[in-house]
């Protein structure tokens, strides 16, 4: 088991800030506190704070969950601004790689194919193995494979519709509309 799987547990177990916080990127401030938070909790050693001896102490002892609820009350301001700290982080990432395409084309005056290139290919990628999925029957045995390179497909076109049309996009496109002259 590791950290997201425990985050994924604790969200089940209705702990949605601190099952939040460890299901995000590892090493994240956010999920360092939880970490933290979900240790000093539980009154875990450094030794003992581990997704497995985590779990397997809130399963043993119903009293480590309640805690694990009082805790996450008694902080909850702070993991909430945890959770809104790595939301601008995530938007941040995605306005940096517009603006290294901005900045690609005022260099060079084109736009940079292999961005496009890139992203047709995962849209046909995705479409073309959904085709593949519902119409060719998958090998016994390697099923889990397929699977997994679908995951990675779906994964990879939610973030081509992410950059090409999610919600920084159209504040991108407002920024441009601004910076426009008689505007």
């Amino acid at each position: 088991m590791d950290w997201k799987d425990l985050g994924t547990q604790l969200l089940n177990k209705g702990l949605p800030l601190l099952g939040g916080l460890l299901g995000g990127p590892v090493g994240a401030v956010g999920a360092k506190a939880a970490v933290s938070l979900v240790s000093s909790a539980l009154g875990l050693n450094a030794q003992d704070t581990t997704p497995d001896k985590i779990l397997e102490r809130i399963e043993a002892d119903p009293q480590a969950l309640i805690d694990l609820k009082k805790a996450e009350m008694a902080h909850k301001e702070r993991l909430q601004t945890l959770v809104l700290e790595e939301k601008e982080l995530e938007l941040k990432d995605v306005a940096d790689a517009r603006a290294r395409e901005r900045a690609i084309v005022e260099a060079t005056g084109k736009r940079d194919v292999n961005l496009y290139i890139l992203a047709w290919t995962v849209v046909g990628g995705f479409f073309g193995l959904c085709a593949v999925l519902t119409l060719v029957p998958i090998p016994g045995g390697s099923d889990k494979i397929v699977y997994l390179l679908f995951g990675g497909l779906v994964a990879g076109f939610s973030q081509v519709l992410g950059y090409f049309f999610g919600s920084s996009k159209s504040s991108s496109d407002k920024t441009k509309l601004l910076a426009l002259p008689g505007k």
